[in-house]
């Protein structure tokens, strides 16, 4: 056999049998900072690989130079056994890799058709754009993942899953054999993920290799072949399935034992009612019934659609309720709009901390302040702020709360999800709220931060607020409820509490179903 065919039948076996991604002692550094430090990494083809590690342990940075935004200080990168150096993302698109961001990369004004052939020329026909063929490519692409949405349907009219996959879909058109994930599951509820996972199983199975980073550790140990967890830059830990210990993973994002406790060991529910609410009824919510102690974290849980999501929005007067009585301290109160919710001693964390909660525009002092203002009034009249005042007390909330920051007058901006979380959750200390609803306080937020969050809102139950929590984790619910309320075609259709609290007997009733002996 000629030397010239062996070399090249040599390479395309080097090529089929390598890493289709490998990382090798990757160092990054920045002025004052070292980034990364000696990372390693190796994704295999057809592998779903998840990335772990906290808000600062170094995923960004590593994605930012495998994929050319950043250039490495040390270190190398080879693609299918080849190696390959990006001086921009484009080139790592070239190469086969795409990275799908949190927000999807899509523009939402355009078509699903129009979206797909982005940053590529559009075929024409007699000098004019060949639209017949446009959505054609696009159907063929969307049919190849069992996508069934219309490739002239604008993007803003998709539900978020259907959004995470059209981003797929654009990285699978563009023949990416590497798609890099970056938190695609935050927008999505437990059904669309599981669509989600359904189709990158079908993709990994037919050779894609997906580089998958969440906090979702629940949904790590469901979709990951492999997980590599960085800390401090760090390589921390490998771990196949066969080996993917919760806890041990959990140990090595955080660097410590019993980062996240197995269940609620203690209730600080006291005998007073806080809140009784009869007969609450909205679009969704039918007849919704239930006592608040003082003290007592009550959980809320169901499907999209049962009820449970709108439970909040009415007692925060957010919705309107058709009917229901709410009395806090056994006295009823109207509750006709927030601002009477919050006279009456409520509190609300929602579930889109950036859109709904966070002032981006403003400091941490001033987003903890923003409700209690009017505490810090050196003049009625002429409304001069007392800014001593108010900078001392939005700091000795941020030291409550446990706020890492350089200063209570950073951008909030500059603050990690957890940290920007925390702040959320103390602006209410100030208003003496006595009633906490928190919806999906976590989300998008690392596991040591999820830590600290429970164990805050543990410390607000032992002061004797209440406190309703929702979340899209159902995992969640065990680790910081006394009991919880589920929903199912707008009523509750039953509680949990005790060792009946799973999450597993959480989906059997959101989903209609009853249990049985065996769950007692």
């Amino acid at each position: 056999m000629e030397p010239a065919r062996v070399n090249a039948i040599s390479m395309q076996a080097t090529t089929e049998t390598a890493p289709v991604l490998e990382v090798r002692g990757m160092r990054k550094e920045f002025p004052g900072t070292l980034a990364l430090d000696d990372v390693t990494l190796t994704v295999a083809r057809g592998e779903i690989h998840a990335l772990l590690g906290e808000n600062g342990a170094g995923k960004s940075t590593l994605i930012k130079c495998i994929c050319g935004a950043y250039a490495p200080t040390a270190g190398e990168v080879a693609v299918e056994g080849r190696l390959v150096s990006f001086s921009t993302p484009k080139g790592a698109s070239d190469a086969g890799i795409a990275v799908v961001h949190q927000h999807y990369n899509l523009v939402p004004n355009i078509t699903v058709a129009e979206n797909l052939w982005l940053g590529e020329t559009l075929p024409r026909r007699f000098g004019l754009i060949d639209w017949r063929r446009v959505h054609e490519r696009a159907r063929a692409v969307l049919d190849r993942l069992g996508i069934a949405v219309s490739t002239r349907a604008e993007i803003s009219s998709l539900r978020p899953d259907e959004a995470a996959m059209i981003s797929i879909a654009k990285a699978v058109s563009s023949d990416a054999r590497i798609i890099i994930l970056d938190e695609p599951t935050n927008a999505l509820l437990p059904h669309e993920v599981e669509r989600l996972f359904s189709r990158m199983r079908a993709l990994a199975e037919q050779g894609h290799s997906f580089l998958y980073v969440s906090h979702r550790l629940a949904e790590v140990f469901e979709i990951a072949d492999t997980a590599t967890v960085l800390r401090d830059g760090r390589n921390a830990g490998t771990f196949t399935r066969r080996d993917m210990d919760r806890r041990a993973v959990v140990e090595a994002i955080v660097g410590r034992k019993d980062a996240l406790a197995g269940r609620r060991s203690s209730s600080s529910a006291r005998s007073e009612t806080l809140m009784q609410v009869t007969n609450l009824t909205g679009v969704r919510a039918r007849d919704v019934s239930f006592d608040l102690r003082a003290g007592e974290i009550l959980g809320i849980a169901g499907l999209p659609g049962s009820g449970a999501d709108e439970v909040m929005d009415l007692l925060f007067a957010r919705n309107r309720r058709q009917a229901g009585r709410i009395a806090i301290d056994g006295r009823e109160v109207a509750l006709r709009d927030p601002a009477a919710a919050i006279r009456a001693g409520l509190a609300l964390v929602p579930q889109d901390r950036l859109a709904e909660a966070v002032f981006h525009a403003e400091s941490i002092r001033a987003n903890i302040s923003m409700p209690s203002l009017k505490r810090y009034l050196r003049d009625p009249f002429l409304r001069f702020i007392n800014r001593g005042a108010e900078a001392r007390a939005a700091g000795e909330v941020a030291g409550r709360m446990r706020v890492r920051m350089p200063g209570i007058e950073t951008h909030i901006d500059a603050l990690s999800g957890g940290n920007q979380q925390k702040v959320v959750l103390g602006r209410w200390l100030s208003t003496g709220a006595r009633i906490f609803l928190l919806n999906s306080p976590t989300a998008a937020v690392d596991v040591g931060a999820k830590a600290e969050i429970y164990n805050l809102i543990h410390e607000l139950a032992a002061d004797g607020v209440g406190i309703l929590f929702a979340s899209t984790e159902l995992d969640e619910y065990p680790l910081v409820c006394d009991r919880v309320l589920v929903f199912s075609g707008g009523r509750v259709v039953g509680a949990l509490a005790g060792e009946r609290l799973t999450g597993g007997n959480i989906m059997t009733l959101a989903a209609g179903g009853k249990l049985g002996d065996e769950h007692n």
